[in-house]
């Protein structure tokens, strides 16, 4: 019973850079053998009219369920040939491999699960399946715009602290004939309707819904459309970058009463002796702020331009699993927990592009680490801890508590290669195109 096919003799057939073939012979020796043992089996637990149960005799059971019997021996047989052949040449399967006979027929999944088996007269089966790609020829020739940090001048340091402060603003409602300026702030309640450019057709709407204008909220060009109106005022804004148009009417505005900056309003935002102390701490923040930002943002063009540097087929089974993950997480949401056939079928196509991209952008990360020897240390990981204990306030301990768990500790691990390739890549391969 353990005559397998040669694996040396087995030949795998490229049908794309991401989907493969094998063809097989049925040894048919083996295929009788389990075979008869499913009809034992079978017998054993059958209940067939005629028969006392488990006592139908076995030409009975051949009978009725023989074809499907012999089918899913089929299955096992060359399943067990096929995980044999994958780990011989260290093959990384992915998704469900697809059996089918060379004489004709539908395919079924490799799992036996599904459709039954059409038996091969001739013992001749054919499986495809799908592997992930191989990066060749990886190009590191990357051309990003040159992104500048902002600098934290004292009016940009004093914008934050009034953005702080406006959490305890007072409002002032204003008088019947006063006007919005574009230098004070406001509380404004508004109905309004969103209208598609293009049809005329409305896509949004809300009634008395409430907006902060000058708080560096919302967009500086929406806010516009209200600088000079009054309570009752209507308003309307052209999104060009959406393609809509927003219209509608101003049913309150409040003028937000900043308070003073003092010793006694700093304690609402932490322990700080006096207003210098509590003006270098947003300072500090701003910088952090500003600096991740601007690392954020430039390696978010790096990935753009790698992943448009090395284009490659995805296997179809991994980018549909990622999509139907991420949709799944989605409908966790109140808003989106409801969406229609339609619109899981609209948003289905949506995520598989960002899970093609991600996906790619993986696959390109991996190779660069590999081919530019980049690796993780213990050393990175007691810097992490270090540096994460100082900026929390937290002891060196409690923090490598959470990330004690098998996972947690693996995605930690992944974050922290991530940020050595992209480091490497910013100080070793980019440049920069200038305007």
């Amino acid at each position: 019973m353990d005559n397998d096919n040669t694996l040396k003799d087995i030949i795998i057939e490229d049908v794309s850079p991401v989907s493969k073939r094998i063809d097989l012979k049925l040894d048919e020796e083996k295929t009788k053998y389990i075979f008869n043992k499913k009809l034992v089996d079978a017998s054993k637990k059958s209940n067939i009219k005629g028969f006392r149960p488990g006592k139908a005799p076995l030409s009975v059971i051949e009978k009725h369920y023989g074809l499907e019997l012999y089918g899913d021996a089929v299955v096992e047989v060359l399943n067990t040939e096929f995980k044999k052949i994958v780990s011989e040449h260290n093959l990384h399967v992915v998704g469900e491999p697809k059996l089918e006979n060379k004489q004709g027929g539908d395919s079924i999944d490799l799992s036996g699960t599904g459709d039954a088996l059409t038996p091969s007269e001739g013992g001749e089966y054919s499986i495809t399946f799908e592997v992930m790609p191989t990066v060749k020829d990886l190009n590191l020739d990357i051309k990003v715009k040159r992104i500048n940090k902002r600098d934290i001048t004292s009016d940009v340091i004093d914008e934050e602290i009034n953005f702080l402060l406006e959490r305890l603003a007072e409002p002032e409602e204003l008088k019947d004939l006063e006007t919005i300026n574009k230098n004070d702030r406001y509380f404004v309640k508004i109905d309004y309707i969103t209208i598609d450019g293009e049809t005329g057709k409305e896509v949004d709407s809300a009634k008395d819904y409430s907006i902060s204008i000058n708080s560096s909220i919302i967009d500086k060009s929406f806010e516009a459309s209200f600088v000079g109106k009054k309570k009752g005022d209507g308003f309307e804004f052209n999104d060009k970058e959406r393609s809509v148009i927003v219209k509608g009417f101003i049913k309150e505005i409040d003028k937000k009463i900043l308070p003073e900056l003092n010793t006694e309003t700093i304690k609402n935002f932490g322990d700080f002796k006096d207003v210098e102390e509590f003006k270098k701490y947003v300072e500090r923040n701003l910088d952090k702020y500003e600096e991740k930002r601007h690392t954020d943002t430039l390696r978010s063009e790096i990935s753009e331009e790698l992943v448009n540097l090395n284009q490659m087929e995805l296997p179809e089974s991994v980018v549909e699993e990622s999509a139907e993950a991420r949709l799944e997480d989605l409908k966790r949401q109140d808003k989106y927990k409801n969406l229609s056939d339609k619109q899981s079928g609209d948003m289905i196509n949506m995520l598989k592009i960002m899970a093609k991209r991600d996906i790619l952008l993986y696959l390109l990360l991996s190779e660069t680490a590999k081919s530019e020897n980049i690796t993780l240390s213990e050393t990175d990981f007691e810097e992490f801890y270090k540096k994460t204990a100082l900026e929390s306030n937290m002891k060196e301990e409690e923090v490598k508590s959470f990330y004690a768990a098998q996972e947690a500790q693996e995605n930690l691990g992944q974050a922290l290669l991530d940020d050595k390739i992209f480091d490497f890549l910013i100080q070793n391969k980019i440049s920069y195109i200038e305007e």
